[in-house]
């Protein structure tokens, strides 16, 4: 079973619905969650807005009776992931399958996809 598991957080629903799922899957055994927003561009508009998504994500694990600790990343969402996967030596991702939208995602490939790709343990991708 998990005992590690890494949930990467934005500011869409799915990324909301993630986070869910993963203290859904933490109440049924004992292990660390860790959270994660990566911010492409560090400035005090995208750090600000980082910051309260991290908030809201404690706010919310709190009122589940769950702890969790926080990251803020700078650099491309998919390596900030894996890195800090692997760093933390997590045993789960669990992300939301979109976050980009438009011809965004779809000059840049989905960060869902690239976590896939290059993970070295195990990725739930929410729908």
């Amino acid at each position: 079973m998990y005992k590690r598991i890494l949930v990467a957080m934005d500011s869409s629903d799915l990324a909301k619905k993630a986070l869910s799922k993963a203290i859904d899957l933490a109440k049924l055994t004992n292990f660390e969650i860790y959270v994660v927003n990566v911010i492409k561009k560090e400035n005090p508009h995208t750090t600000a807005q980082a910051g309260e998504i991290i908030s809201d994500a404690e706010e919310y694990a709190e009122a589940q009776g769950m702890r969790v600790e926080t990251f803020i990343k700078a650099g491309e969402p998919p390596d900030e992931i894996v890195f800090l996967a692997m760093d933390k030596k997590v045993d789960l991702i669990v992300l939301g399958s979109r976050g980009e939208t438009g011809v965004r995602r779809i000059l840049l490939g989905s960060t869902a996809q690239e976590v896939v790709r290059f993970a070295r343990c195990s990725v739930l991708v929410v729908k």
